[in-house]
């Protein structure tokens, strides 16, 4: 029994492998090809009270919408969500995958940068980073982004940090599953 991955899903791996790495301020980032959809998720070192976080959300859509106005697009999907711990708010950023580009995610980066600062979860760059080509890592990004929106993917999957690891996981197509969680 062969139990290889098609090579277009471990192309996308790899892809989304380097979207994390070259954008250390994502905490995750999910696929779901079903709804068309790509989900970010930023870690801010704070919890932000509801006031906070509804002008996180709507300063974002703000900053988003004039994007996109400049570059002529539109939004289908445009969601801001956050989920909050003792210490940590997590702020999901939901976007149809047709019209999100690598320059929104650059955007998007530097709006929670300006915004949130150092209290801004940053992955620490691996070891070998210094030898990393960042015309290459650009290049990849854009490439894991194209993969993102590609129609024929059929797998929704999510990539995330855990210590100085990128992990990456296909989930069960079932629109509203939910990965199980880990204690």
């Amino acid at each position: 029994m062969n139990s290889r991955l098609p090579v277009e899903n471990a192309d996308t791996v790899s892809l989304v492998c380097a979207l994390l790495v070259r954008f250390p301020e994502l905490a995750s980032i999910r696929s779901a090809p079903a709804d068309r959809t790509v989900r970010l998720t930023f870690a801010v070192n704070t919890r932000l009270d509801k006031r906070a976080q509804a002008a996180a959300g709507e300063a974002i859509v703000d900053h988003v919408d004039g994007y996109l106005l400049l570059v002529k697009d539109e939004a289908k999907i445009l969601r801001v969500e956050c989920e909050t711990d003792r210490a940590t708010t997590f702020v999901h950023v939901t976007r149809d995958s047709e019209s999100f580009s690598k320059e929104e995610l650059e955007m998007l980066v530097g709006f929670f940068t300006a915004e949130f600062g150092d209290a801004l979860v940053r992955n620490p760059l691996p070891e070998d980073h210094l030898d990393a080509d960042p015309v290459a890592q650009d290049e990849a990004a854009l490439y894991a982004i194209e993969a993102l929106r590609d129609p024929t993917q059929s797998k929704s999957l999510v990539g995330f940090r855990e210590e100085a690891r990128v992990l990456v996981y296909f989930l069960k197509s079932q629109r509203k599953a939910k990965a199980s969680s880990r204690r």
